[in-house]
């Protein structure tokens, strides 16, 4: 090599090193010159002169930085133009820094009503025909009073003893039922609502200042962008990878298998300990250069019950990965089962290696169906989820989420149902809750031929046979002729149960009932039937993707 390099050097100084770096320079002109013209012809005048800034941009040292600084700037500077001046003054800041936190005590109906109808004072008033875009329907409209006689029907009914919560929410749903986020400068107070409803869920997960998020039509729609943003970053962090990939365990909810089919992202999943809990060392195993994010719930929906997130947290910050925890079905439960003194493993923000959750405000958070929060331990990290489009003629558009138009009505409601409920109310609806489980519990450990699955750690759980001669299926089948719909599951066969304020006042009767559900399928040894023999029937197919065929003709015939 020092050979070599001599001769290199002899036949450069014998050129002429000025003549070398005159020949390098017109080189590096002409490709450059080749390149501009291309996109010239390619896309026209601005395309060129876009290729020639992006060109300076990333090849100026620093530049780059100070036109990051200068767009920070410019955001800012647009936030406080958009944002009327004087909304400091009723709540709706412009620096949206203030962390906010649940009342301990709810909010009086009245009271809150109120302060909901001045927030909207200072919206854009579509009913006086000066808005021309964003808002199609009016409280004018007719036909509107049909449409939230209908909303009423078919809403949760959460079996909730405070009478005055659904009041709540169909009266917060109904003030802001025209309104649509989309705008959030045409609508400060749905800026507000989603603000401080994704800052009161923050701080419920232990998050610190810097936790930012927002707000969903639900679960799926908080992970469909969790994986998103993961995508999009690992894009532009780790160009390498090409075929980024998510590690998790079996338990974890199919809205990940969603958003990886939709966004090209590969999902390994890994099988779950004998406790059903995510197996720790195997998932490190499973990491490779091309894993863009690990995952844990909390809880798994199936069985109820936590993975290990500080051992997972540990893995995903010793290797440099991104880590998400889904809270989606627990998020609003297992806070106040901590605070109970239940046995809850930290499952939240307080794990360093987590960089996102997701929580449903419409499962244990009682809000209106189609509201859920994804949060991102800060804006860096967050900003990846947001689409943004300059070049369309209708103006500039950017989207935090997969939604456009967004019901105010639903995010109100979620503030509403927050507010309104409190610290204490969740806490007291958790502890009724888990004494509601724990009957339903001694109630399975005193029945021989059935047992709970693992060790759950909230109101849901799953139930299982305890010996290889009794069907379960089959007692789903007996319990639904009584009356009780429970969900049927596999790997291993068993029937989930999801405990709401509405089970606490016919638990005993719940319980005196599966006992002799239970007696019947043992006495008269009945064979699968009706969901029981699909399932059957779905276990005995080898191929996994004629079961999957079989599944999408099924919905694809029902509608």
């Amino acid at each position: 090599s020092i050979f070599f390099l001599s001769f290199c050097f002899k036949q450069t100084m014998s050129f002429g090193v000025l003549d070398l770096l005159f020949a390098f320079e017109h080189a590096l002109f002409a490709l450059f010159a080749v390149a501009v013209v291309r996109a010239f012809v390619m896309g026209g005048l601005k395309k060129a002169v876009r290729f020639v800034f992006v060109f300076f941009r990333d090849a100026v040292p620093g530049l780059n930085a100070i036109l990051r600084a200068g767009v920070s700037f410019g955001a800012n500077d647009a936030i406080s133009k958009l944002i009327p001046d004087g909304d400091e003054e009723d709540g709706v800041d412009k620096s949206a820094t203030e962390r906010v936190k649940m009342p301990e005590v709810g909010v009086e109906k009245d009271e809150l009503l109120k302060q909901m109808q001045e927030f909207k004072a200072k919206d854009i008033d579509a009913d006086n025909g000066r808005l021309f875009a964003f808002v199609y329907t009016t409280h004018k409209d007719e036909h509107m009073q049909a449409v939230l006689e209908a909303k009423e029907m078919f809403q949760d009914r959460y079996g909730l003893t405070e009478n005055h919560l659904e009041s709540v929410l169909n009266e917060a749903y109904s003030i802001f039922s025209h309104e649509n986020a989309l705008n959030p400068a045409a609508f400060p107070s749905l800026r507000k609502f989603e603000r401080e409803t994704v800052s009161m869920v923050a701080d419920m997960l232990n998050g610190d200042e810097n936790v930012v998020g927002n707000m969903t039509s639900g679960g799926t729609e908080s992970i469909l962008m969790a994986i998103k943003t993961y995508r999009d970053m690992a894009n532009i962090k780790n160009p390498n990878i090409t075929k980024p990939n998510i590690v998790t365990s079996v338990t974890v909810h199919p809205a990940f298998n969603k958003a990886c089919a939709y966004f090209n992202v590969e999902i390994v999943h890994i099988p779950a300990r004998a406790d059903y809990r995510a197996d720790v060392r195997a998932m490190e195993k499973a990491i490779n250069r091309n894993t863009i994010l690990i995952v844990g719930s909390a809880p798994q929906y199936p069985h109820g019950i936590v993975d290990p997130i500080e051992e997972l947290g540990a893995v995903a910050e010793a290797r440099g990965i991104p880590m998400h925890v889904d809270a989606c079905f627990g998020g609003f439960m297992l806070p106040w089962c901590e605070k109970l003194g239940r046995d809850i493993p930290v499952f939240d923000f307080r794990v360093k290696g987590v960089t996102s959750m997701t929580a449903d405000i419409h499962k244990y958070g009682w809000g209106a169906k189609g509201s859920s929060v994804v949060l991102f331990r800060n804006k860096s990290i967050r900003k990846y989820m947001i689409f943004a489009y300059s070049e369309w003629p209708g103006g500039l558009f950017a989207s935090p989420g997969m939604a456009g138009s967004r019901p105010g009505g639903l995010i109100a409601a979620s503030w509403a149902a927050l507010k309104s409920i409190g610290v204490s109310g969740y806490m007291d609806k958790a502890r009724e809750l888990m004494e509601t489980t724990d009957k339903i519990r001694s109630a399975v450990d005193a029945i021989d031929e059935i047992e709970v699955v693992g060790n759950p750690h909230m109101c849901a759980l799953a139930i299982k046979a305890a010996t290889s001669s009794f069907n379960v299926y089959a007692l789903a089948d007996v319990l639904e002729h009584m009356g009780w719909r429970a969900e049927r599951q596999q790997f291993p066969p068993c029937i989930h149960l999801s405990i709401m304020p509405h089970h606490t006042p016919v638990v005993d009767k719940f319980v005196v009932e599966l006992a002799e559900a239970v007696e019947e399928v043992k006495k008269n040894n009945l064979p699968d039937a009706g969901v029981a023999s699909m399932y059957g029937m779905v276990a005995k197919v080898p191929d996994t993707s004629i079961v999957s065929d079989f599944l999408t003709n099924i919905m694809n015939n029902l509608y």
